[in-house]
Formats: C-alpha cells, sequence, structure tokens
C-alpha cells in the first residue's frame, strides 16, 4: 500500500526515472511548482486550520476568509497541468508575494511583519528556477526595497486598517517561515539538483560513448585504405591518414599543402571532384574528392588511386579485343565469322543485295587424302583468294563448315547472272603440297542464292541460303532460294514427325505373307510391317516410311518394335492356324547395337522353342551384311537355335562370302530372277545354279515373287519346294489369314 501510494505521488510530482533523465525544462519546472505547492500545502494545513478556528472564535472572520482563500489558491495552482505551466509558475510566484504583502501590510506586530519581508528574500531562487537568470536578477534588484524596510526597523500602519493579527500570529508566521525556508526551498532545489545529476550522468556516459565512438572514427580515418587529408582553406595538411601518410612520405615528404603532392587543375572546392597526377610521377593519377562537411570549416579530400583501375581497363580492353577476335574473328583465315554478319548487318543493308553462300564441298576428301594440315592451308588459300577476286567493297564472312558469305549488289553483277557471275569468280583448282609434289587439286563449290528483294532479318537471310544450299548437288552446284524448296522441307519434317510419333505409341501393324510348300499347304509366314494412323485408319507402305526409318537411324527402335509385335503374335496365336514359323526382316545396323543383339541373344537362350517360330531374315544387299561383327553375331545367334534366312541372295556384291561367314541355313531367290525365269534362259540358268549350290551347301531354298502359275510351274520343275509370293496371298493382317482358313474348312 506504502509502495502504491509512494508511486502515485512520484508520478504526481515527476520524480520518476524517465522525468528526471528528461532535458524538457517545462517537465522539472512543474515539477518544482507541484513540490513546493504540494509541500506547503500539506505542512501549512494544521496552521490554516488552527488559525481559521481562532479567527472563527474571535469573529475574525476576514482573517478566516483570509486563510482559507489562500489554501483554496494554492490548491487550485496545484491542479494546472504541463500545457499551462507558466501559468502555474505566475500563481507561485503570486502566492508568495501575496503573502509576504500581507503579513508586511496586515499584522501590527513589527517581529511579524520581517517574517513577510524574509518570505520575498526567497523569490531570486524561485524566479530562477521558473523563469531564468535576467527574472532573477530582477527580483534580487527588487529585494532591497524590503531590505531597505529591515533596516529602519520602522513599522507599517495596516493597509485599510485591516489588522489579521490573533494571539498566536508570531507562531503561525514563525511555522510558516520554517516550514517554507526548510521544506519547499531545500525540496525544489534538490528535485532541480536531481535533475542535474541524472543529466551529469547521462552526458558523462554519452560522452564516454561518443569518445568511444570518435576514436573508433579516428581509427578508420586512419586506417582506411583510401589515402585522406583534412586541410585548411588554403590547402595547407593539417591531419593526414596513414595511407597518406605513406604517399606524402614517398613523393613529397616536406611538402605542406596538398597542391605539394598533386598538380591540381582547379582550386579545391567543397564537392567539386577532379583528376590530379602526382607531380613528380604524372603516371600515378587520382581522383580529389572533397567531402561535404556541414559542421566543420576544415576541408576533407579523399584521394582515389585510378592507375591500378586505369591498368585494369587497359588489360579489360586488351582481353574485350581478344574476345572480340575469338568471337567475331575466324582464327585460321582471318575473315569476320557468322556472329559478326549478325552484329553489322542489318534489314536495310541487305535489302535488294544478292546473297551469297558458299561450301567448299570436297574439303573432307582433302582432309583424308592430304591431311587436315594442307586441308586448312586450301581454305586458307581459297579465302585469300576470294578477297582478291571479289570487290574491295565486298565484306566476306566465314561461317562454319567451311562456308563464305557475301552479299552483291547489281552493279557488282553488271547485268550477268549469279551462275555466271560466280563461275568467272570461283577458282576450279588449287596447288596442294602433298608428301612428294605440290598436286593440283579440282575444288568443288555448292552454292545457295537469295535475292532479298523484301525486308527480311539476317538470321533469316542466311537461313534461306542454307535452304537453297542443301538442295543443291553435283548436278545443280548452284541453287537459289525457293518459297517451294521450303514447302517441301517441311512437308518431309511433317512427314518424319508423324512416322517417329507413330513408332513411339505403338501404332506398328503386323502383315503376314504366307510361304507354302509343293502341295500349297502353308509353312511360314514372312513379317511385313506396315504403319497405321489411329484417327483416320490410313496405313503406310514400306515405301512411305523404310526411307526416313534409313535416313535418321531408326533401324534400332523400328525392328525391336517388329520383335515385341511378332512375340506378341507368337503367343497369342489362333487355334484356327497351323504354328507355322515367322520371319522377320533386319536390316543390318541393328545387329551392331550392342542392347538389341544381347536382347536378341538372351530370347533365344532362355526360350530353346523360339528357334521353331521366330525366323532371322537379312537383306543380302545390305551394307553391313558382309560386316565381320555382323557374321559373327549371326553365327552367335545360329548357335543358340536361330534360323538365319539370307533374303535377295544374287543381287549383292559377297553372295559366296556371306553363305560361307553367315550361318545361314536358308536362301530366299530374289524376285528379280523369279518374275523372268520363264521368259528368259540366262535368268532360268541363275536361279538352277543357285538351287545347286544350295543343295550342294545342304540348305533350304524359297523362291519369292511367285506371282503366276507359268512361274511356279518353271520353278518346280526345277527342283524348288519352297514358295512366296502374290499367287499364294498378298501381305494381310493375321485376321485376314484366318478368315481365308475358316473358309478353306
Amino acid at each position: 500500500m506504502i509502495a502504491k501510494i509512494t508511486k502515485i505521488i512520484k508520478n504526481y510530482l515527476l520524480l520518476n526515472d524517465d522525468n528526471l533523465k528528461t532535458t524538457d525544462a517545462n517537465i522539472w519546472r512543474l515539477s518544482v511548482l507541484r513540490t513546493i505547492l504540494l509541500i506547503g500545502v500539506i505542512l501549512t494545513s494544521a496552521i490554516v486550520i488552527h488559525s481559521s478556528y481562532t479567527a472563527y472564535v474571535q469573529e475574525l472572520y476576514y482573517v478566516m476568509y483570509l486563510t482559507l482563500g489562500f489554501s483554496a489558491f494554492l490548491f487550485a495552482t496545484l491542479a494546472i497541468g504541463l500545457k499551462h505551466i507558466k501559468l502555474a509558475s505566475a500563481c507561485l510566484v503570486l502566492a508568495v508575494v501575496g503573502a509576504s504583502l500581507c503579513i508586511l501590510f496586515f499584522t501590527l506586530d513589527l517581529m511579524s511583519a520581517r517574517y513577510g519581508l524574509l518570505l520575498l528574500f526567497t523569490l531570486p531562487i524561485i524566479v530562477r528556477v521558473l523563469y531564468g537568470v535576467k527574472a532573477s536578477i530582477a527580483s534580487m534588484l527588487l529585494n532591497f526595497i524590503p531590505f531597505y524596510l529591515l533596516l529602519n526597523n520602522t513599522q507599517l500602519s495596516p493597509l485599510f486598517g485591516i489588522d489579521i493579527t490573533l494571539p498566536d500570529t508570531h507562531t503561525y508566521l514563525a511555522s510558516l517561515i520554517f516550514l517554507f525556508f526548510n521544506f519547499c526551498i531545500p525540496m525544489a532545489v534538490l528535485r532541480v539538483m536531481s535533475s542535474l545529476e541524472r543529466q551529469a550522468e547521462h552526458n558523462l556516459l554519452q560522452s564516454k560513448k561518443l569518445n568511444k565512438l570518435v576514436s573508433r572514427y579516428q581509427e578508420i580515418f586512419n586506417n582506411g585504405g583510401t589515402p585522406s587529408f583534412f586541410c585548411d582553406d588554403k590547402g595547407r595538411i593539417l591531419q593526414a591518414n596513414k595511407a597518406a601518410r605513406a604517399l606524402l612520405k614517398r613523393h613529397n615528404p616536406d611538402g605542406e599543402y596538398i597542391q605539394d603532392l598533386f598538380a591540381l587543375s582547379l582550386p579545391i572546392t567543397r564537392g567539386v571532384n577532379q583528376l590530379a597526377s602526382i607531380c613528380n610521377a604524372p603516371e600515378r593519377e587520382f581522383k580529389l574528392q572533397p567531402a561535404s562537411l556541414e559542421h566543420h570549416k576544415k576541408q576533407l579530400i579523399h584521394c582515389h588511386d585510378l592507375s591500378a583501375s586505369k591498368k585494369n581497363m587497359r588489360e579489360f580492353d586488351a582481353f574485350k579485343k581478344q574476345q572480340f577476335e575469338k568471337l567475331y574473328v575466324n582464327e585460321l583465315t582471318g575473315l569476320k565469322n557468322h556472329h559478326f554478319w549478325k552484329k553489322t548487318e542489318s534489314s536495310e543493308s541487305i535489302l535488294n543485295r544478292h546473297i551469297v553462300l558458299l561450301k567448299l564441298a570436297n574439303l573432307r576428301e582433302v582432309n583424308l587424302q592430304y591431311g587436315y594440315s594442307q586441308g586448312d592451308q586450301l581454305l586458307l588459300r581459297a579465302a585469300a583468294l576470294l578477297q582478291s577476286e571479289l570487290p574491295t567493297d565486298v565484306s566476306i564472312y566465314q561461317f562454319p563448315g567451311a562456308k563464305f558469305l557475301f552479299t552483291l549488289n547489281t552493279k557488282h553483277l553488271a547485268q550477268k547472272t549469279i551462275e555466271e557471275y560466280l563461275a568467272r569468280k570461283l577458282p576450279s583448282s588449287m596447288m596442294i603440297d602433298s608428301a612428294s609434289a605440290k598436286v593440283e587439286h579440282p575444288l568443288s563449290w555448292r552454292v545457295g542464292h537469295y535475292h532479298a528483294t523484301r525486308e527480311i532479318n539476317v538470321d533469316a537471310a542466311a537461313e534461306c541460303c542454307a535452304i537453297a544450299l542443301s538442295q543443291s548437288s553435283e548436278l545443280s552446284p548452284i541453287v537459289s532460294f525457293s518459297v517451294n524448296t521450303v514447302k517441301t522441307i517441311r512437308e518431309n519434317t511433317q512427314q518424319k514427325d508423324n512416322v517417329k510419333m507413330l513408332l513411339d505409341n505403338g501404332c506398328l501393324a503386323l502383315y503376314l505373307q504366307p510361304q507354302v510348300d509343293i502341295n500349297g499347304n502353308i509353312v511360314g509366314y514372312e513379317i511385313l510391317a506396315r504403319l497405321k494412323e489411329p484417327k483416320t485408319g490410313t496405313v503406310l507402305q514400306p515405301y512411305q516410311f523404310l526411307p526416313l526409318v534409313e535416313q535418321n537411324k531408326w533401324e534400332v527402335l523400328f525392328t525391336q518394335k517388329i520383335i515385341d509385335g511378332t512375340l506378341e503374335l507368337i503367343k497369342s496365336w489362333p487355334a484356327g492356324l497351323p504354328p507355322v514359323p515367322l520371319a522377320i526382316n533386319l536390316s543390318g545396323p541393328e545387329l551392331l547395337s550392342d542392347l538389341f543383339y544381347e536382347k536378341l541373344l538372351r530370347r533365344y537362350s532362355e526360350s530353346p522353342e523360339l528357334g521353331k517360330r521366330l525366323k532371322l531374315e537379312l537383306t543380302e544387299t545390305s551394307v553391313l551384311a558382309s560386316h565381320n561383327e555382323t557374321k559373327r553375331r549371326l553365327t552367335s545367334l545360329s548357335n543358340v537355335g536361330a534360323t538365319i534366312i539370307i533374303d535377295d541372295f544374287g543381287t549383292g556384291h559377297a553372295s559366296l562370302s556371306q553363305l560361307i561367314d553367315m550361318s545361314a541355313s536358308i536362301i530366299k531367290v530374289d524376285r528379280e530372277f523369279v518374275e523372268r525365269v520363264e521368259t528368259s534362259e540366262r535368268h532360268r540358268k541363275i536361279v538352277k545354279m543357285t538351287l545347286d549350290l544350295a543343295k550342294s551347301l545342304e540348305m533350304q531354298t524359297i523362291a519369292e515373287g511367285v506371282e503366276t502359275r507359268a512361274q511356279l510351274s518353271v520353278l518346280k520343275d526345277m527342283g524348288f519346294k519352297h514358295f512366296q509370293g502374290y499367287l499364294f496371298g498378298k501381305p494381310a493382317p493375321i485376321e485376314h489369314w484366318i478368315s481365308a482358313s475358316k473358309a478353306q474348312a
């Protein structure tokens, strides 16, 4: 309870820590006012009550009114807050003066009247606290009047004849003066001193922090990497940091002014930077940066060394030049490359010009025949020859892949066609240093030409030339760009994408063509692949997709899809058809794929019965059919039970060697011989010799491409026992052969 009351009093008198630390004068002035008034009210309350009672008993009501009114005035002053501090201060001064005058003019006792004069002597202290020094001095001077009255020791007549003297007036006034001098004034002074002491402690702490901060900044200034000087307005050096002192020591130890160190072009001006070099070392250049100090008359100058940055800039410029040459210049020929073409040319610069893209088509032959160094020399000489032959205002750019690009206008062509102009300018041969002697080697040029008759960006123009170049050939070495060419390429690309999409999505259809014996019984089927459009049901024939498969190296994917489909077909073979072997075609490249070969070998090894149901046909005309690795792998497959068939026998260039090395057990005589077997004696002899050779090697034979009864009769007479061709059925889905089997039954 006591702590709570104490806290309330402290808050009211503004004696808490926050108010003691504040620098706001109105706070501690109000605190002094409240301290004086509250203590005065509390301590004099007994005097007021007793004197009022005595006055009431003696019917001196005006005395009672005066004392009670004075107390009410003090209470009213206590209620005044911080916003009206001046009013409260005036009320306190008025109360002190009023009390003094009442004692002086309304008491007959000289000794009691002197108490009023003594009360006036407290005014300088109160006025100093509340109003300042000048007001305090004024009150000191005014106090000479009461001092004079004290010296005369003269009793003043009561004013207006009013006498407020009571029997215990002397006691009342003595107590009042005692309380005011011993409590109110000391407590006010203590309050002011408390604030001053707190402020002194706070200032001391701040001073320590400031000194520490200054020491840190001084350390930073002294040890900063940038030389810095403090100078007066004439440039005299007053202070220098460590870096600046080192600069002075090295270049001008005796220099007193900053202009003794730097060759200044302008006077040092606040906020104006300038470049200056060391007086005796012009290669060292600095940027002088005067700091903008708002609260300091001296000038702080930072000196930024630009020597290293300029050196770095020179090195960077050299590096940029080197990178420019790497990026924009061909290292071998020194010609600007395709990047530079894109950088320098624009749609406006190539408009209405003939853009020519040349390619040295037989450079690869030179590299293989004479070595790459000779190929480089040939390319270098060709570039030099083109520069000498073409007009000097024509810029030649080297493009990747032994290509050169330049542009010509109508004036350059001089009424000639582009073909006539290039035929006269392009070299047809060049001397090459072979190992033994110089050899004249022919040059084969391919040209893609585009006439920019409309506005087009440089990338698109170069692409048009490249498209035209891709259509050139030995018979047509110079090709001009045509929109129809783009249309054809786009169609081919769409067709290619469509075939790849069908392969990836499993749109493969397996067609079967029967192989029959001499009695017409089906003894096997050859699996022939088709691609089927899922939406339209359109079936793509082999000529529509096989060339794309070969061009894009999709043989492994394609054959794997056929094998997977064939194995599924064998697994779900219809009960209505005899379980005869199925033959699939291999083109050769897939056998050289390790993954494909190992997977196929594992299937035959793990399923011995597969050898009876799945046969492998290798086209004898395939380039890779005679590859040693192909022969080795076919032998391995044969050893695990696979039946190897040589397809299209007789049309290849290594037929006899394949019979020896490929472990084949069946030969299919090509339709080229079968279709003319009834009309050509030469063809009959070749077919007969093939049959006799197969018999001697204990190999079976199949005559494929049989389409007529006459052909069948001749082949039977020769000794053939197995046949395949349209005479027995065209390739068709498995459903067709199921229906045919049911119809025969």
